[in-house]
């Protein structure tokens, strides 16, 4: 792992470990905010949540965010985390910001923290991307076949080759057991 990425890590991790923390220890603070778009819920068919069913999902999420944020501190399935951290981090970035309930000054600061959240989420998304050097998964499966072809034009080419062999020495076998006999 190179030192950029080594101190990169825990920099990108440490706003998600802030706020999983936050949401664990103060999940009834976040009520009234998810509360704002029970009326959005209503409407894309999931239903309103209960004052209870929010402070559990809030403690829930944070403490995924937590794990998350760690692993992805640590270098501990790095790309998992990172994929998780994005979409926890989109996910709350609409519930925290409902640009599309608010106007004025209070949309500005919603879009605003939408911005912020998709910038969030956009870093998670590149430490998902880094391999630490190893070339992707399609791009080997795509190496392994072009080496299987060319592995079996090899084959082939040799194949061909002992056969010519075969063929002169048969020639020269038959042309010293007639001599033999002469």
């Amino acid at each position: 792992m190179s030192i950029i990425t080594a101190l990169a890590r825990p920099l990108l991790a440490a706003p998600f470990i802030a706020s999983g923390v936050d949401a664990v220890r103060n999940a009834p603070d976040h009520v009234e905010t998810v509360e704002r778009v029970n009326p959005t819920l209503e409407q894309v068919g999931v239903g309103a949540l209960s004052a209870g069913t929010i402070t559990t999902l809030t403690r829930a999420v944070g403490a995924v965010r937590i794990v998350a944020g760690v692993g992805m501190a640590l270098g501990k399935k790095p790309r998992v985390a990172a994929l998780t951290l994005a979409a926890t981090e989109l996910a709350i970035g609409a519930v925290k910001n409902p640009v599309w309930l608010s106007e004025g000054d209070e949309r500005k600061q919603h879009l605003a923290g939408i911005v912020g959240s998709i910038g969030l989420a956009g870093g998670a998304l590149v430490a998902a991307g880094d391999r630490r050097g190893k070339p992707s998964l399609g791009w080997r499966l795509e190496n392994n076949r072009a080496h299987k072809e060319d592995l079996h034009a090899l084959a082939d080419d040799y194949e061909l080759r002992l056969d010519e062999q075969k063929a002169k020495l048969e020639e020269k076998i038959a042309k010293a057991k007639e001599k033999a006999k002469s």
